[in-house]
């Protein structure tokens, strides 16, 4: 008679730090020792290496002993043209860590954490500069980005050919590009910052993909979509970028519950949908709401020989309680030669009595001034 005794071997966790006190002194060596499922808890310091990660991991910068920013947990790549993280499984978990590679000046782009064929993965708490692209999924579907910051890089995020991901409250700043999706479907990108890039989103041969609640703003151009069908662009806030949204050879795209104050608020060259139950708000337009449902009484025309038109644009009521107090904004221009320098006094700008507030931004609106803070008007 034979038994056969099944063994469960309980994840592990293991300790690296660069100084030699823990488990091991590189990444790298930690993974290639681990088993599928353990958790390598990264001490603060400064690894300079180029991490292979190719079995089921948690890999953490420890946050317990990461108290200020002297103390952070740096991973430098080596090797400037190799990823500094390349991860090729699923259910791997990179959190916490300080991630720059440096432009490797090569033809094949290196990247702070790239993804191939992943799924389930979660990339949080991350910070990557100065990489030549920040985050990269490759054929990868069902990850998990959030609370990440990049910048200085030529694209931020990239989705290439990846579907069914979730992009949640990320910061995507002065890159070339913010964040981008090519070939890509079913993609949920909300919460996000995109600001100071050359375009915050695009959105290039994708389809079915949903931006909700993102914050865009100083780019050249805030959302650019190419060939783009049936995305939802719902409830963002896109100012003072060049243009706001530009769409090219882009069909059945749903744009509705957006507000809109650039230089240039929106440019369609295709057919695409720009009311549901209501519209978007348009800093220049001028419309009347005569019986205050908070809907022009006339459309307004983004480009009339495409047909695209929002048959319902929204116009703030002064009652709302709109914390942007945009209820003065009907045919407006914004400018970026009125910008107040936050030095000034803004009691003087705004002949309202209201003090400087610190670490904000000013903006003049036909002579109504809107104060810009930790990502919000206030």
């Amino acid at each position: 008679m034979f038994v056969t005794a099944v063994i469960q071997v309980e994840a592990a966790f293991i300790a690296v730090d660069d100084d030699g006190a823990g488990d091991f002194s590189s990444i790298q060596e930690a993974v290639d020792n681990a088993q599928e499922g353990d958790t390598i808890l990264v001490n603060p310091g400064i690894y300079r290496e180029n991490v292979e990660v190719y079995r089921e991991l948690a890999i953490v910068a420890d946050s317990s002993l990461s108290g200020d920013d002297g103390n952070r947990t740096y991973v430098i790549g080596d090797v400037p043209e190799y990823n500094v993280f390349n991860v090729n499984a699923s259910n791997v978990t990179i959190d916490g860590f300080y991630i720059t590679g440096g432009p490797s000046g090569m033809e094949w782009y290196e990247v702070g954490i790239y993804l191939e064929g992943a799924e389930n993965c979660f990339l949080k708490n991350n910070t990557l500069v100065l990489n030549d692209m920040g985050i990269v999924l490759n054929d990868s579907e069902g990850n998990y980005l959030e609370n990440n910051n990049v910048a200085l890089g030529y694209y931020g995020v990239a989705l290439f050919n990846s579907e069914e991901n979730t992009i949640l409250n990320n910061r995507v700043l002065t890159n070339g590009q913010g964040i981008v999706l090519q070939g890509s479907v079913n993609n949920t990108l909300k919460n996000n910052t995109a600001s100071s890039n050359g375009m915050g989103f695009i959105l290039s041969s994708s389809v079915g993909n949903v931006l909700a609640n993102n914050q865009v703003s100083k780019n050249e151009c805030g959302i650019y979509g190419q060939m783009a069908e049936s995305n939802a662009l719902i409830n963002n806030i896109i100012y003072l970028n060049r243009v706001g949204l530009y769409l090219n050879e882009s069909e059945n795209n749903m744009i509705y519950a957006n507000r809109f104050y650039n230089f240039r608020n929106a440019v369609d060259e295709g057919f695409n949908i720009w009311n549901n139950s209501v519209g978007n708000l348009w800093s220049d337009y001028s419309g009347e709401d005569t019986n205050g449902d908070g809907i022009g009484d006339l459309p307004y025309s983004i480009n009339e020989s495409t047909g695209s038109i929002d048959y319902k644009p929204l116009v703030p009521q002064p009652s709302s309680g709109d914390s942007e107090n945009m209820s003065s904004i009907s045919g407006v221009e914004v400018s970026l030669a009125n910008k107040v320098n936050k030095k000034d006094k803004v009691d003087k700008e705004n002949k309202g009595g209201i003090p400087p507030i610190e670490d904000a931004e000013y903006f003049k609106i036909n002579n109504v001034l809107f104060i810009f803070k930790d990502n919000k008007f206030l």
